[in-house]
């Protein structure tokens, strides 16, 4: 009778997971790009979801009278568990994120013209050998997302649903890689050199050039948190 019992109580327990799986799946459009995301449901509370997104976007900006052109490359897939308190639309989520998230930045002259202020020096491009600027930023590559919203892609009276949600990627202080390459003349003296050689101009640009890549990293420090809204409409199934 006893081994009936614990036989009868596993089958209870198995049960649930062998009738039907609740899921659904659905486009997401936001902050953090657009993409798709894939729910499953675990109980009448509590969901996991894996959201997938991508942002690429140009723009130009200037910074300590430099003109750049800054390439945006977002990429992030996540497994957050969406915790539903009241069984309804309403949800409290946290989970990781795989953070691809990269912005490259660049500045070149072909004219001879253009003005390059780093640090206390000013420097105009060699024509012949046009200074180019590039630099890359970079944040923590596994980043804690938190946030709450409305919408239940498992449960409702219809198979579709949709969904809004407000929340925070914690992807960590940007880090800036800065390089040059070219020649360059130092606006004072007119000497004409190349950024990466061994003499004392050279020498004294890469100290400015990493006093420029200090005062952006420190311009965007506060993108250390990075927020995020967006929207989701899906459709839910069972299998």
């Amino acid at each position: 009778m006893f081994a009936a019992g614990l036989t009868g109580a596993a089958l209870l327990g198995v049960a649930p997971l062998a009738s039907a799986l609740d899921a659904a799946a659905g486009a997401r459009l936001g902050t953090l790009g657009y993409g798709i995301e894939g729910t499953i449901g675990v109980n009448e509370r509590l969901n996991i979801r894996v959201p997938f997104s991508v942002l690429p976007y140009d723009k130009d900006f200037e910074e300590d009278d430099i003109e750049y052109n800054g390439k945006l490359d977002f990429s992030t897939i996540g497994v957050l568990a969406d915790f539903h308190p009241f069984k309804g639309s309403f949800f409290i989520s946290g989970g990781l994120m795989s953070n691809g998230n990269t912005v490259k930045i660049k500045a070149s002259d072909n004219t001879g013209n253009e003005e390059y202020e780093l640090g206390d020096n000013t420097y105009t491009s060699d024509p012949n050998d046009p200074l180019k600027l590039r630099g890359k930023l970079d944040f923590d590559s596994l980043a804690p997302y938190a946030g709450f919203g409305w919408g239940n892609p498992i449960q409702g009276t219809s198979n579709w649903y949709f969904r809004f949600e407000l929340g925070a990627l914690f992807q960590g202080s940007p880090k800036i890689g800065m390089g040059a390459s070219g020649s360059a003349q130092e606006q004072g003296s007119g000497t004409s050199f190349d950024v990466n050689g061994s003499s004392a101009e050279a020498q004294q640009f890469q100290a400015d050039l990493e006093e420029e890549r200090q005062s952006l990293e420190s311009d965007i420090s506060e993108f250390d948190i990075y927020p995020v809204i967006s929207f989701s409409l899906g459709y839910r199934f069972s299998f």
